[in-house]
């Protein structure tokens, strides 16, 4: 699975910025899909001390949620931490993890944010217009924007409030756990990115395809530390045939 453009080798804030203010531009939310039936979610980790990132992209078929395929990529970090340019640090490694895609999905679902964001193009922005599929923001953390108070039960939701509008709902998929935070990123509104997120859930606070990558994106960083060094498995796919 590649992507329609490349991306330009950006290290410093102003190129980040002027570029994410030209996707930002580009972003849309009106619904072009119909029900998935593969869905890509997509999750980091670092190691080496912050020097590396591992990333995992894990296809899943929905709604049974059975794995059909993943893949793993990392790559040293060249672009520095900058709450709300988190993809000029991990991009590179996600995209190259996609290139190994045997699959096309009808959806992405990232660890990240979608407008929910200071500059309304999260993570999922970017990866949503990049390879032109719906995609939705699902967080741990709220970087932008405010909710009110949810109650402890499971179900409770509040709409996440920015610059005067909806851009998302934090949402309480466990109960006594903390809420994770959805938002649309791309070619998909509101309803549909909490609907498809709710029907991901399968006991956990995260939905299951992003638990996946998750885990697989730690297992990856694992066993390259334990190798000692990235050369050996830099390049981790796995394919199940159906």
């Amino acid at each position: 699975m590649d992507p329609r453009y490349s991306i330009p080798t950006i290290r410093k804030r102003n190129e980040a910025i002027d570029f994410q203010a030209e996707i930002a531009s580009k972003i849309h939310l009106t619904p072009e899909y119909e029900e998935p039936s593969l869905i890509a979610a997509v999750d980091t980790a670092y190691g080496d001390n912050g020097e590396l990132v591992f990333a995992s992209v894990v296809v899943t078929t929905f709604p049974e949620i059975e794995i059909v395929e993943r893949a793993s990529y990392y790559s040293p970090v060249t672009f520095p931490y900058l709450p709300g340019l988190l993809f000029f640090r991990e991009g590179t490694a996600i995209i190259e993890a996609f290139k190994k895609l045997r699959e096309t999905p009808q959806l992405l679902i990232v660890h990240g944010q979608g407008i929910a964001h200071p500059k309304q193009c999260g993570m999922a922005c970017h990866l949503g217009h990049l390879y032109d599929v719906p995609a939705i923001g699902c967080s741990r953390k709220l970087i932008a924007g405010r909710h009110r108070d949810l109650p402890e039960q499971k179900g409770s939701a509040q709409p996440i409030i920015l610059r005067g509008r909806e851009a998302g709902v934090a949402y309480r998929s466990k109960e006594k756990v903390k809420p994770i935070f959805i938002s649309p990123a791309f070619r998909c509104n509101l309803e549909q990115a909490r609907d498809l997120v709710v029907r991901n859930l399968r006991g956990y606070r995260q939905p299951e395809p992003l638990r996946l990558a998750h885990l697989f994106a730690n297992k990856f960083k694992r066993l390259v530390e334990k190798k000692g060094g990235p050369r050996p498995i830099r390049n981790e796919s796995i394919y199940n045939e159906q």
